[in-house]
Formats: structure tokens, sequence, C-alpha cells
């Protein structure tokens, strides 16, 4: 199984308006591109963090694979 190198960020374009953003090194190149990004702003750093992480769990689970493939892999 090899290990995806997966990064949660939150970034504040503007005074008072947080968005989670979580990118992948999808060609393990380094280069990590966005794979999905809040489509609201939260109004704290603390919640959009919680939100973005609440996101990740739902993709990767406790396997840190695709939920698709995280089936196949016993614990």
């Amino acid at each position: 199984m090899s290990m995806r190198k997966i990064g949660l960020l939150v970034e504040q374009p503007t005074d008072g308006s947080f968005y989670w953003v979580i990118h992948e090194d999808v060609r393990r190149d380094g280069r990590y591109e966005s794979l999905h990004r809040a489509e609201r702003s939260f109004a704290t750093y603390s919640a959009a963090l919680a939100q973005g992480y609440g996101v990740m769990q739902r993709l990767c689970g406790l396997t840190g694979l695709p939920a698709y493939a995280a089936r196949s892999v016993s614990l």
C-alpha cells in the first residue's frame, strides 16, 4: 500500500472569511494540487479547519486510502 501525501490548509482571502482546502501530491512530484475546497466561507479559522478535517476523514477514512479502496483493506 502506498502512502498518500495530503494536506489541509485554511486560507483567509479577506478579513473574517476562512476557507478550507484539501491538497494532494497526486503525481508524487512534490507539487500539491487542490482536490476539494469549501464552497462557503467560515467566520473563524477553527471552524474552517474543523469542517475541512471532517471532509478529509470522509474522503480518506482510517486507512488513508480513497473511500472506494478502503473497503477492501482489512484493519
